[in-house]
């Protein structure tokens, strides 16, 4: 039974990955390089994206590189992850609903020696994806109709490192190559005269390092509290970027100097757990987008998220599923990092829940898959009359294949 649930598991992230565009659908990817993706994986999901202070031997947690040096001595982590989610648009009284599913993550985290961990995997950095049109009229005539596609993201292999020389601290580093084209359309089709297009592409090929420090520190025999921070350093994407007009008789074509930019980010959390059932943890970030340029005249505005989070573990093994499921929840706050017609973006609200349900070996204990769902219900509030509002439900699934590769096998 358990082969054969990981099997359909595995299929529907081949066909959810083969059929499914980038995961968006959205206006507010117009403005600057798209929708940022969560940089987390399955169990991050569950509680608001929190990971800073997260560390754990079964799970991968990318949010802090340092968490890599609790890879466990015996096992090769490896995860995938899905998402499916229902958007709804609402203006006013008008609402409109659109589907989207896109395969999310897959990573993968070993030992290399005694207290050096490293983890390598892929996901996306930010993602662009919209279709809609707009009526101009004058008094009851209607004089044009504005056409508006953009389509492509920017996307993130990496690889991270980390070590521990304290048994309380860690280190850690993560190098991403950070690549992808956007392409934004915008096309004015008048009633009575020549027809404009105006194309804005960028193509972008650059890195991204991310420096992780957790501390950890127990308190008697029940309590115990990770302390994390990340800095994400900031600098130029190398972005090839153009914008060009065309009309029926001609077409310019004009360079735009680099104003994309990776921010300069810093985070800080903490998780605190007792008797390593209870858990909880808060995360806050700060990206400065502020010194970026998109297309030489949109501006970024800096942004901060404010993640929090829980997590209730029963046992660790029983006959009794319900008392090996882990249950998580939590919930986040994220500021807009672009202005809309000069006004501020959306801010973002979002609370989530999940479960991890393990699936056990048999014949080998210390080889199991994990299950991981969450369900995720997101709103996007404009700052200015007249623009969409965004409702996300969102369906998270992932899971984890933890197996004994390095366990030396005793022969007698």
């Amino acid at each position: 039974m358990i082969k054969r649930t990981l099997t359909i598991l595995l299929a529907i992230f081949a066909v959810i990955g083969a059929n499914a565009d980038n995961g968006i659908n959205s206006p507010y990817s117009r403005y600057g390089i798209g929708i940022l993706s969560n940089q987390s994986l399955g169990i991050n999901r569950q509680m608001g994206g929190l990971g800073y202070g997260l560390r754990s031997h079964k799970y991968i947690n990318i949010v802090n590189p340092a968490s890599f040096s609790e890879a466990d001595t015996l096992t090769m982590l490896f995860e995938a992850g899905v998402s499916l989610q229902n958007i709804n648009f609402k203006e006013g009284d008008k609402r409109i609903n659109a589907k989207n599913g896109s395969l999310e993550y897959i990573a993968a985290q070993f030992r290399i020696r005694k207290n050096l961990g490293m983890s390598l995997g892929f996901l996306p950095y930010s993602r662009v994806g919209y279709s809609f049109s707009i009526a101009s009229r004058e008094g009851t005539t209607e004089t044009s109709i504005d056409t508006y596609t953009g389509s492509g993201g920017i996307y993130q292999p990496y690889i991270g490192i980390a070590w521990r020389p304290l048994p309380n601290l860690s280190v850690g580093l993560t190098g991403s190559y950070i690549y992808g084209d956007i392409t934004h359309e915008v096309g004015i089709n008048f009633v009575n005269s020549t027809d404009l297009r105006k194309v804005y592409s960028a193509s972008v090929k650059s890195y991204k390092l991310d420096l992780g420090v957790q501390y950890t520190k127990g308190f008697g025999q029940n309590h115990k509290v990770t302390a994390g921070a990340v800095y994400s350093f900031g600098h130029d994407m190398s972005a090839e970027a153009t914008v060009t007009e065309e009309n029926a008789s001609a077409s310019v074509e004009k360079e735009i100097a680099d104003g994309f930019k990776i921010p300069h980010t810093f985070g800080l959390g903490f998780f605190y757990s007792y008797k390593n059932k209870w858990k909880f943890g808060a995360d806050y970030t700060y990206q400065n987008w502020s010194s970026s340029t998109f297309f030489g005249d949109e501006k970024g505005m800096n942004r901060s998220k404010v993640s929090l989070g829980m997590e209730y573990s029963p046992t660790k093994l029983s006959n009794n599923i319900f008392k090996m499921i882990e249950y998580r929840a939590g919930a986040y706050y994220a500021q807009p990092y672009t202005k809309i017609k000069g006004e501020n973006g959306c801010d973002e609200y979002g609370v989530s829940a999940g479960i991890s349900l393990p699936f056990y070996n048999s014949n080998n204990r210390y080889s199991h898959a994990t299950l991981h769902i969450s369900g995720e219900f997101a709103h996007l509030e404009p700052k200015t009359a007249g623009m969409i509002a965004e409702n996300y439900l969102r369906i998270n699934i992932g899971i984890t294949f933890n197996e004994s590769w390095f366990m030396k096998m005793k022969v007698r």
